[in-house]
């Protein structure tokens, strides 16, 4: 698992974005584009930068640092921030540095954090399909920025049910 951060070019050709990081009614902080950390992982053909943050106060992340405070669980990967990777060259080749122990949880965790990411995902799509306010408004997704690409995920998530069910009905 690298830690990478997003390439400037991300920023101003991804404007229409809600909820990300630092992107404030379509305009991106001045000051404030600082080049988050970021872990890239693969869910259902679609790649995703999912940004390390100080302070989650949610479920929908890994936590590699607890905080003491109980207003905030810690320090982690906020899934609930994922961003859609449409373009490669948007991933920066400059490497992102954490603390050593942190980065070592992260690298151990690898398996685990993909799988996490990728059920919090297929949960939102999930509820997307059924239109279940109650998840859609949810600490966990109330903020997600998942609500960007409901067009995106709900095309691959009925294309790859499509082509299981092909293949159930083939074997």
């Amino acid at each position: 698992m690298k830690l990478k951060k997003l390439d400037p070019s991300f920023y101003p050709r991804n404007t229409h974005l809600i909820e990300a990081l630092d992107n404030v009614n379509g305009k991106w902080q001045q000051g404030k584009v600082r080049g988050y950390g970021v872990v890239v992982i693969d869910v259902q053909h679609l790649r995703f930068a999912i940004p390390l943050r100080s302070n989650i106060k949610h479920k929908a992340a890994y936590i590699t640092v607890k905080s003491d405070q109980k207003s905030s669980k810690g320090k982690g990967l906020d899934f609930s921030k994922a961003l859609l990777i449409s373009q490669l060259n948007y991933i920066s080749d400059v490497p992102f540095k954490i603390p050593a122990n942190e980065h070592k949880k992260l690298q151990d965790k690898t398996v685990f954090i993909t799988k996490k990411f990728e059920r919090y995902v297929q949960y939102y799509i999930k509820a997307l399909k059924l239109k279940d306010q109650n998840i859609l408004k949810s600490p966990e997704y109330r903020y997600s920025t998942l609500k960007n690409y409901h067009e995106t995920l709900l095309y691959l998530s009925n294309s790859s049910q499509k082509s299981s069910s092909s293949k159930d009905f083939l074997c």
